[in-house]
This record gives C-alpha cells, structure tokens and sequence, in this order.
C-alpha cells in the first residue's frame, strides 16, 4: 500500500476525531457514515474492525480502480483528501470476499453485488467507498471496505 503524508499526523487525527464522534469514544453514530462525512465530521469505526480505536484509520473517497481476484480486492480511492491511496485485501484463494465488505455501513449480502458491480470484477461508475485500516507499527493494513454506492 502506498501512502502520502505523514502517518503519525494521520494516526494522532483519527484518533481525535473518533473522541469527537457522539461526544465521545464510546458513544457515537455507528453506521451514520455519509450523514457524518457530510456534516464535516469523523465517523465512528465499525464494530467488526478487529483493532482497537487508537489503531484505526479510514480513507474515504471515490474508487477509481478496482479489481477483485481470486484471494484478494484491489482499490484505488482518490480520497476527499485529494490524495490518491491504494490498499490490497486479501481474503484467502477460496475465501469470500464479501466478509471484508459493508454496504453503507451494514452486512454486506450476496443481493449487494449488484449495487457495487455492473458483472462480476467490474464497478459500477460513481462508486465511492471507506476503507478502514488498522494500524500495525507506523503502517496501517486494510481491513475492511465500505462500499457507498449512487443511490
């Protein structure tokens, strides 16, 4: 994964955002995600990342490449940020990768291929997306990808 921008700065902002989130780390708005971006605020992680709060990090934006394999989903998000990311997912040659989806901040279902994807591989135009990653050391590893198609 590739990253612009000093990581510590990054690190030190989420982790004061999500205090800022419902008043506090605790309390919060799970789900409210692009009512929460919208407003200018940070949204609250979702409960399945598998970090804790002060590890965590999101890059939301619009996907401009996407590519899922066997055993792995590749995204380009050009951020709100105006940066450019890439992050790789992998999820095992016969893994599901829907288990490393949400959709608006909810399960991601089998029905909800049709809302990210024109056929199999291929997004639908005006797809943006969050990708939440944890911290391990200095450099944030992707964990999950929440998907925000057009309505």
């Amino acid at each position: 994964m590739r990253l612009k921008g000093d990581r510590r700065i990054i690190r030190a902002a989420t982790f004061a955002g999500l205090l800022l989130v419902g008043g506090s780390a605790a309390g919060g708005e799970f789900g409210a995600g692009a009512a929460a971006q919208d407003a200018g605020r940070r949204i609250a992680p979702p409960p399945r990342l598998r970090c804790p709060r002060d590890n965590t990090t999101s890059f939301t934006g619009r996907v401009l490449a996407y590519r899922r394999t066997a055993g792995r989903v590749f995204v380009r998000v050009r951020t709100d940020e105006e940066t450019t990311e890439e992050f790789t997912l992998r999820h095992g040659r016969r893994g599901d990768p829907k288990r490393l989806f949400l959709l608006r901040g909810e399960t991601f279902t089998q029905r909800d291929w049709r809302l990210i994807e024109t056929r199999a591989g291929r997004l639908r135009p005006g797809v943006r997306a969050t990708v939440w990653a944890c911290y391990e050391g200095d450099e944030p590893r992707p964990e999950l990808i929440d998907w925000q198609p057009p309505e």
